[in-house]
Formats: structure tokens, C-alpha cells, sequence
């Protein structure tokens, strides 16, 4: 129980505010007024030691009391500092004078001093919160980040002419920087990503369901700030202009700033800058990355990753070519095959509607060794023994993200030759997009999207208008729904496809986003559930994962039940049914079953994987429906689906599918070929053929209209 040590914080407050009123009083005696900047500058200090008291009296503090105790010293440090700042000034200004040196330089040196003391603060308070590695950081990326901390600082230096606020500005956006990346390193065990920045909005639409705890290192953090409020309180303000020469200093002050600002941009943004530097990213291990090169450093390294690399010797009129001959293989193969010509004419008479959906966080994770710990996977689900095709689905991301393996689907586009670390739904206008919903509306098909969530989580109530859906239904759309774990049931979206369904005879496309699945998994809102124990991990790990598995018992039911609703339906029905991601809890589990066991692309196999299955409610023709196991990637699925049940296809759609009979199986990590074998994707000379292929089809299908 963290109560107690809110003594701590409490009895700090009492001693600094005894310390101001005898401040006061002092002044008072003396005929003086205390400056009312003194009181800001205090009123910094006690807002961080009141949150203290809260997170400690909440019980959401998990660190000792020694964090607790240097906090404290670091508040009454820099109260210290502060209600002395007028006397230490003075002096610090009267030995600069009668040392001799220019006027500009005793000017200059006490501004250098608080600039260099809180680059050094600000790295460590972004650091500290979530990084215990600190001390074991690449020296190179250290002075890279300090460097910038440096030029940042300077520049709001400068931009506040010349007040000491404008510094502890920074230091304190350090601060949170590092407090934002040790929640979404406890939530989501990754690391924050440029693209992060654009998804602000999904990231508060479902941030109440987790637990805002903080430990020691976050107070340790919090200190660097506390002691940067008492350094830049020294830093007094310039002496008063005469009145016309205030507009000179102040254009002077900004015109320092532009400059500051113009070398930090210019730092920042040349391309590949740092990567000749030598600051590295692998996205699979991004958290580890920043903590080894340090938190800005990487997310520059990252954010100058982000345009789309044009293929090696691309031109519009090869890939065009290459797309050509890739669409004959097709019609001379797989398209002039008896199966393929028997479903096309089935679907011209049938018109089947279609309805895809991809489930929150929907994984077997029996495949990491489940016999180990007991669970066997979702049985309904992999009972099913009536479906087109099913199997393990290859996708690149993992605990978040949703909404790129969303994107692969209704695009085709392969993420892997979009780029790590990216979101196309936050940064891209995908209205020329290659699209699913295009492609059925054009075959007279009504198109409805649907998530019960908030219409703008990862701009979907724009993305899907782009991507040309006719509707969208987000959480107004599903008012007196059932709720389960972290939203509108599964059932309860079913059951909105059967309503849609009911209400036009008209075939149809609708794609369904599930939510109850979503992180986080201890909110205990669920009842009683089946517990699981993986060796190696935690109590409570082992009942996040315990919780998370009783989420998808409930999904698997569900499902099993709206299978059989439309089982009994007199209409043709399709469905897609596919999981986004793993939770990011089966790091802790991988990492717990298989220690140091396997090279890095064999254990990030099993996390980047979850499950697919296409089924129908009617008799295919060309298909056995004997549920034949055939993996896969999110990009594959909608093509494959298309031509099982006989739908015309693109020529991206039929490239795709030629490419698929060389490498079925394409996620971030690399490919695999038919006969098993993975090939990493940063060992491109072992990457199949069709790999180099398929990019340059992309980039012509996607990349070169965006």
C-alpha cells in the first residue's frame, strides 16, 4: 500500500510552505515585496508534490520510498533555490563583473550555465520514466539527443526572451514525453512512433480502460523537473530596455530563436542524417531500441523513414508491363481453371452478400506451446469443418495498430511495402487507394462499414468515405447494445449484420470491426473466470492473460452462434472472418515459454500471427468447403475470397494471386514460400522473386497515387 508514503510529499509541502511564509516575513520586516515570479516558480514545485500525494493517496504509486525521499530533496532544493534566487543572483552577477570579462560574455554565461545543467535534466527526465537503462545507453546517441535537447531548449530561450520559464518549458515537455512513452510501454509494451502523433484521438477514445499507476523511476523523472525549476528560477530576467529599445531586444530575442530553430529543423529532417549517424530501428524491438539510442533520438531516426521508398529501377511504365504479364499468368492458369469458371457463373446468379470481420485481438494462442500451460484454443472455431479455407494469418502488427491490418485487408496494399512504423489511415489520402468496397460497389453491391466506437478512432469516419463505403455505423449506431469487457459485444454486432442483411434484399458488402477484445486485460469486469498459469510470468501477468483468454471463449461463441444463424438464413452469405493482432501480453507469455531459445524472426513468428477462415452458408461451386488449411496474409485475403466464390477480379487482385502461388504467406517480418520456409525481409537477396515483383505492382497500384 502505497498510502502511507504520502507522508513524504505532505510533510515537504508543509516545510516549503513554512519556508515561503517566513520568506514573506522576512521581506515584510525589510520593506520589501516579494516579486510575485517567486510564487510562480514555487507554485511548479508544489503542483508536482500534490500530485504526488494523489498518486500515492490513490494507491496507483508501485515504487519505494526512496524515489519518494529524492523528490522531496529535489523540492526542497529548489524552493531553496528559488526563495534565494534574488540574493544568489546578485552575487553570481557581481563576481562575473569584477572578474572583468565583456559585458556580453558575464551576460552570456550565466544563461550557457542553466542551458547546459537542463539539457542534462531534460534528457533525463524524458528518459528516466521509462528507461532503467539509462546508464548502459549508445554514448553517440546520448550526445545526439542532448545535442537537440540543447538547440530546443535554446530556441524557447529565446522565443521567451530571454526568461528562464521558456527552459524549464522544455525540460518539462521532456517530462511528459517520457511519462506518455512509460504508460504506452506498460499498455502496449511498444514504443512511441511518429505516426502515433496522428492517432491522438483513438488513443483517448479507448484510454479509459487502463490503469494510470506510476512507479519510482516516473518520480525520479518528476525530480529532474523540480530540480530544473529551481536552476532556471537563478536565471533572471534581462535588465528593463529603455522604452525604444524594447522592440529592438524583442526582434533581436525572436530573430535568435528563428535561427535556433532553423538549425534544429535543419538537424532533424535531412533525409537518412541519422541513419548515417549510425541510430538504427528494428520495429520489432522498438522499445528496446529507444531505450538503448534514447527516446528522441529514435523517433527522429523513425520519423525520416516515413515516405514510401520508390523500388529499386521503378518506372511507371515497367511496373505497368510487369502487372500485364503477371494478369496473363493468371488468365492462362489459376483463372482458366474449371473451378474458377464454375464459380463465376455461380456468382453471376447468386450474388452472395458478403460480410467481413475483423475481430479485436481475435488470436489461437495456443500456438505459443499452449499444452505447456493448458489451453487448447478456441474450440467452436476450430471445430468448424464447413469452410472454404482457413488457417494462420501472418500479420504485422502487434497489441495496436488495428487499423493496419485493416488496412491491408480492404487494400490489398502488403504493409511491407508501405514501411515499418506507419499508419496509412493517419498519414495517407486513400481515395485512390486500391479498395474492396470500390470494387463490390461497382458490381451493385450496398457497402456498410461498421466499429462501436467513436466514428473519428484512426479517422475511419474519413478513411471509409475515401475507400468508398456507402455507410458507416459507429457508437451512436449501437445505443442499448450489450456491453462485454472493453465494449458493444461481438453478438451485438452480429447481430447488426443480420439486421442489415433483413433490411434489403439487395446484396451486400459490411465490414465489422469488433471491440470487446480490446486491452486492457485486468479490469476484472467480467466475472469469474477460467485461470491460467504460464511459468515465468507474474501473478498479475498471468491473469491479464487468464482474462484475455475469456474474451475469446466469449468471441468464439458468438461466432459459432452467428454461423448458425446464418446457416439457417435463405440467402447467400460469405463471410471473412480474421483476427487484427495478438495482445501485447504474448510478448510476456513468448518470452516466459521460450527463453533465448530461437533466432528473432522464429519467435516473432509466433506473436505476428493470429487466424483466418472464409466460410459460406451455401454450397460453392469449385470448393470442396472442407475448411483446407491454407495461410495467409491480411493483403491475400479479400483476392482469395473473391475468387473462391467466383467475384470478378482486379488486376491487383490477380497479380496478388500469382505472386501468393510463390510466397502465400507476406507480413512484415519477410515471406514464406510454399514449402514453409521463411525469408527474412532485411535479407532481401534471400526474398522470393515475386517479392521485388509485387513491390513494384504496389507501388503503381498504390504508392504512386497517393
Amino acid at each position: 500500500m502505497s498510502q502511507p508514503l504520502a507522508l513524504i510529499p505532505i510533510l515537504t509541502l508543509v516545510l516549503l510552505s513554512a519556508g515561503t511564509a517566513l520568506h514573506v516575513r522576512r521581506n515584510l520586516k525589510q520593506g520589501k515585496i516579494s516579486r510575485p515570479s517567486t510564487f510562480c516558480w514555487l507554485a511548479v514545485v508544489g503542483v508536482a508534490l500534490i500530485a504526488a500525494v494523489v498518486w500515492c493517496a490513490t494507491g496507483l504509486y508501485t515504487g519505494g520510498p526512496a524515489e519518494l525521499a529524492c523528490l522531496a530533496a529535489a523540492a526542497a532544493l529548489s524552493g531553496a533555490l528559488i526563495l534565494t534566487r534574488r540574493t544568489v543572483g546578485e552575487k553570481i552577477g557581481g563576481a562575473l563583473e569584477r572578474s572583468g570579462m565583456p559585458t556580453w560574455l558575464r551576460a552570456a554565461l550565466p544563461a550557457a550555465a542553466v542551458l547546459i545543467v537542463c539539457t542534462v535534466l531534460g534528457f533525463l527526465a524524458v528518459e528516466l520514466p521509462y528507461n532503467s537503462y539509462v546508464p548502459w545507453m549508445d554514448p553517440r546517441c546520448v550526445l545526439i539527443q542532448m545535442l537537440v535537447i540543447l538547440m530546443s531548449l535554446t530556441f524557447l530561450y529565446l522565443l521567451f526572451q530571454r526568461r528562464g520559464s521558456g527552459i524549464l518549458f522544455g525540460v518539462i515537455l521532456c517530462f511528459v514525453i517520457g511519462l506518455a512513452q512509460f504508460f504506452v510501454a506498460i499498455f502496449k509494451s511498444a514504443a512511441i512512433l511518429p505516426n502515433d502523433l496522428f492517432a491522438l484521438g483513438t488513443a483517448a477514445a479507448v484510454s479509459g480502460s487502463y490503469v494510470y499507476a506510476i512507479n519510482g523511476w516516473v518520480l525520479l523523472g518528476l525530480s529532474c523537473v523540480l530540480l530544473a525549476v529551481g536552476t532556471c528560477s537563478l536565471l533572471l530576467p534581462p535588465t528593463p530596455a529603455p522604452a525604444n529599445g524594447r522592440a529592438q531586444r524583442t526582434v533581436a530575442n525572436l530573430a535568435g530563436a528563428a535561427v535556433a530553430f532553423a538549425l534544429l529543423w535543419s538537424g532533424v529532417t535531412v533525409p537518412n542524417y541519422f541513419d548515417d549517424l549510425g541510430v538504427g530501428m528494428e520495429y520489432w524491438y522498438s522499445l528496446d531500441y529507444y531505450r538503448k539510442q534514447g527516446f528522441i533520438t529514435s523517433f527522429i531516426a523513425v520519423a525520416q523513414d516515413l515516405p514510401i521508398d520508390v523500388p529499386e529501377g521503378y518506372t511507371t511504365a515497367g511496373a505497368q508491363e510487369l502487372e500485364d504479364a503477371y494478369v496473363a499468368t493468371y488468365d492462362e492458369t489459376l483463372g482458366a481453371s474449371p473451378e474458377r469458371a464454375a464459380a463465376e457463373r455461380q456468382f453471376e446468379e447468386v450474388r452472395p452478400s458478403v460480410v467481413c470481420i475483423m475481430n479485436e485481438s481475435f488470436s489461437d494462442l495456443s500456438v505459443l506451446d499452449g499444452e505447456r500451460w493448458g489451453y487448447a484454443g478456441p474450440q467452436r472455431y476450430k471445430a468448424t469443418v464447413d469452410a472454404l479455407s482457413g488457417g494462420s494469418l501472418a500479420v504485422s502488427v502487434i497489441g495496436g495498430g488495428t487499423c493496419n491490418s485493416e488496412f491491408e485487408f480492404l487494400t490489398g496494399v502488403p504493409l511491407v511495402y508501405v514501411g515499418d512504423g506507419k499508419y496509412p489511415y493517419s498519414i495517407y489520402d486513400l481515395s485512390e487507394a486500391p479498395s474492396l468496397a470500390k470494387q463490390f460497389s461497382e458490381l451493385g453491391y450496398k457497402t456498410t462499414a461498421m466499429h462501436p466506437n467513436y466514428a473519428s478512432n484512426w479517422n475511419r469516419n474519413r478513411v471509409y468515405e475515401a475507400l468508398g463505403f456507402d455507410r458507416f455505423l459507429s457508437i451512436d449506431d449501437f445505443a442499448g447494445c450489450e456491453y462485454y469487457h472493453s465494449g458493444v459485444s461481438d453478438a451485438a454486432t452480429y447481430d447488426k449484420v443480420l439486421e442489415l442483411l433483413a433490411s434489403n434484399d439487395s446484396p451486400q458488402l459490411i465490414f465489422d470491426v469488433t471491440m470487446q477484445n480490446h486491452s486492457g486485460y485486468d479490469q476484472n469486469n467480467i466475472g469469474v473466470v477460467p485461470q491460467y498459469s504460464v511459468e515465468g510470468m507474474t501473478d498479475y501477468d498471468n491473469a491479464r492473460l487468464s482474462e484475455y483468454v475469456a474474451c475469446i471463449e466469449e468471441s468464439d461463441r458468438a461466432l459459432a452462434e452467428f454461423l448458425e444463424e446464418l446457416r439457417a438464413l435463405d440467402r447467400p452469405v460469405v463471410v471473412v472472418f480474421f483476427g487484427d493482432h495478438q495482445p501485447a501480453l504474448s510478448i510476456d507469455v513468448s518470452n516466459a515459454l521460450y527463453p533465448n531459445e530461437e533466432d528473432g524472426l522464429a519467435h516473432n513468428r509466433r506473436m505476428y500471427q493470429t487466424t483466418y477462415l472464409i466460410w459460406a452458408n451455401y454450397d460453392v461451386a469449385g470448393n470442396a468447403q472442407t475448411s483446407e488449411k491454407d495461410d495467409s496474409s491480411p493483403a491475400y485475403l479479400a483476392a482469395m475470397m473473391a475468387e473462391m466464390v467466383g467475384a470478378p477480379l482486379t488486376d491487383f487482385q490477380k497479380a496478388q494471386l500469382v505472386a501468393r502461388e510463390e510466397m502465400p504467406v507476406l507480413s512484415l517480418l519477410g515471406a514464406r514460400d510454399p514449402e514453409g520456409t521463411w525469408s527474412s525481409k532485411n535479407e532481401p537477396f534471400a526474398m522470393p522473386g515475386a517479392y521485388v515483383d509485387l513491390a513494384q505492382i504496389t507501388y503503381l497500384e498504390f504508392a504512386s497515387k497517393l
